[in-house]
């Protein structure tokens, strides 16, 4: 009987966890093609926890994982401002893991200058009970 409720509870939990990790996956890689510039008034590339920009309409935005809740977090905080500050959105529970890494054109080269920065690799590990996912993309915002 117990092999019977972990052949459902398992498969239920995968699901659940994938299907919440890939629409906040999806939705953070969208806006991050829309990075306004590669200047340090319109990206933050200080932190590989969390990533802090300017859209292309100006609006602020920052991507990071609230550790005390294990989830993707976005807010309304451009580069100025401290990510979580203005109205914090969970994006999706049960991320274990979060961080960005920032390439200059080549594809292989890390970058901390934001004049630099060609390229931005998004990493989300995902954990839920006895179950983990790993997600990642690489993404050219437009403007670049």
């Amino acid at each position: 009987m117990s092999g019977m409720f972990l052949s459902y509870f398992t498969p239920r939990d995968i699901t659940n966890s994938d299907a919440q990790a890939r629409v906040g996956f999806e939705r953070m890689t969208r806006e991050l093609r829309q990075i306004r510039s590669a200047t340090a008034t319109d990206l933050d590339v200080a932190s590989t926890a969390q990533v802090r920009f300017n859209d292309t309409d100006g609006n602020g935005v920052c991507f990071y994982r609230d550790a005390a809740t294990s989830r993707l977090m976005r807010s309304a905080d451009g580069p100025a401002t401290a990510c979580g500050s203005t109205g914090p959105q969970p994006l999706s529970d049960f991320v274990s893991n979060l961080f960005f890494r920032y390439y200059t054109n080549d594809g292989t080269t890390t970058t901390a200058a934001p004049a630099s920065v060609y390229y931005v690799t998004v990493h989300v590990d995902v954990q839920d009970n006895n179950v983990s996912d790993t997600l990642r993309a690489t993404i050219h915002p437009r403007n670049f």
